[in-house]
């Protein structure tokens, strides 16, 4: 059995994992298009007015405005060798729609392999934040511009779709039946295991500075997702902004991301995580060779259902219990990917959702007193912080870091 390395002694409710986005950032006043450009600037993205699709593009481009969270659509053109473009320090126009055209200078850059990267930083002139992924010459990215968002995925042959986000059109973030965000079954028996770990001194008192992720997905997530690898590092990456944002000194290593023979047909999320913490089930148990084989410390499987955007298998989970399932539409720009490894950690939604205070006082979520309901803000303490039961949950920065 595998050593579990699950950082258990850390809560991060990546509450940006399914931010509200009417929160107190202002919004942007993006710069026009004719406007001076700088020395050194260049053009990643521009908008086609009237761009020429062939058969694959038309539908691709179909399906992603019948989606209920595309509140505007248009197609983009992807310079040439974008690499090179993509490098630290570089500073990058692009379009998103008719008119409107952002800067973003390059404050991260990690390069996996030749045409495989992550690259991150702000807006200029505005508050906002750029996190993007290139792969084999294809871009898939959040851009988000004060409380706007955008999704940028690729059509193939160097055309994007730029689709402004309505976040009223994503899935509610949980089953009604699990508002806590976990199955209640995995709850107090997780709770227990590392109530009785920590006593006989078998956790540590430090968190992890590296937590191992695996992520697997079925054929139909594949499908509606375009590109699933990209969108899955873009999730990563995500999550892990939103720790640097929140003070958090973790970061996670996917170590696998494949296929796995799964069917979402007839199936709850409930039956979902089931399947998936399962070893004996026969349905996808070779996920739990592909763990100990990659030694990963949590698994996430990304499905296509709408029921929900994700659910946990436990709240501060043990070995057995680190599992999480999330939809493939939730897992980016709408962060249910952290979201749903943050209730493995420990964390929990805001207050006015759940008020259970275990496995920690104030391993919560916050909504500022201005707010009654939604969903919850980014929270990060340590387990230290929480059991001194000295003060509240923190708040931190949301995903959205402000312009330098």
């Amino acid at each position: 059995m595998m050593k579990p390395r699950l950082a258990l002694v850390l809560i991060a409710s990546l509450g940006v994992a399914a931010c509200d986005t009417g929160d107190d950032i202002t919004p942007a006043t993006p710069a026009p298009p004719n406007a001076a450009v700088a020395a050194g600037q260049q053009d990643l993205l521009t908008i086609v007015p009237q761009p020429a699709l062939d058969h694959v593009q038309s539908g691709r481009l179909a399906a992603i405005r019948g989606r209920p969270t595309t509140a505007e659509l248009h197609v983009a053109r992807i310079a040439g060798a974008p690499g090179q473009l993509l490098r630290p320090g570089n500073v990058v126009r692009l379009g998103l729609a008719p008119g409107l055209q952002v800067v973003a200078e390059g404050e991260h850059a990690t390069e996996r392999a030749a045409n495989d990267l992550s690259w991150s930083g702000p807006l200029r002139g505005t508050h906002g934040w750029v996190q993007l992924v290139l792969m084999n010459g294809e871009v898939t990215a959040t851009v988000t511009i004060g409380e706007t968002q955008y999704a940028i995925e690729p059509l193939g042959n160097g055309l994007h779709a730029v689709t402004r986000l309505d976040p009223s059109g994503f899935p509610s973030e949980h089953t009604p039946d699990n508002p806590s965000g976990a199955l209640e079954s995995s709850l107090d028996a997780a709770a227990g295991q590392v109530r009785a770990a920590r006593a006989a001194g078998d956790v540590s008192a430090s968190a992890l500075t590296q937590i191992n992720v695996m992520v697997v997905y079925t054929s139909s997530a594949a499908s509606r997702a375009g590109n699933i690898a990209s969108k899955i590092q873009l999730a990563v990456d995500e999550t892990n902004q939103s720790y640097a944002n929140s003070g958090i000194n973790i970061t996670f290593n996917k170590v696998y991301a494949g296929q796995v023979t799964y069917s979402e047909t007839g199936r709850t999320f409930s039956q979902h995580v089931s399947a998936l913490k399962s070893t004996t089930d026969g349905v996808m148990d070779n996920v739990h060779t592909l763990r100990n084989t990659y030694a990963a410390d949590l698994v996430m499987l990304v499905v296509n259902d709408t029921e929900a955007c994700g659910q946990a298998a436990a709240i501060n989970a043990t070995a057995t219990s680190a599992f999480a399932v999330a939809d493939q539409s939730c897992i980016t720009g709408y962060y249910s990917f952290g979201h749903e490894l943050g209730h493995l950690q420990g964390a929990r939604h805001d207050r006015f959702v759940d008020g259970t205070l275990s496995p920690y006082q104030y391993g919560h979520g916050f909504i500022p007193s201005t707010k009654t309901g939604g969903r919850s803000w980014p929270t990060a303490t340590t387990a230290a912080t929480a059991r001194a039961s000295s003060g509240g949950a923190t708040r931190s920065r949301p995903t959205r870091p402000p312009a330098r």
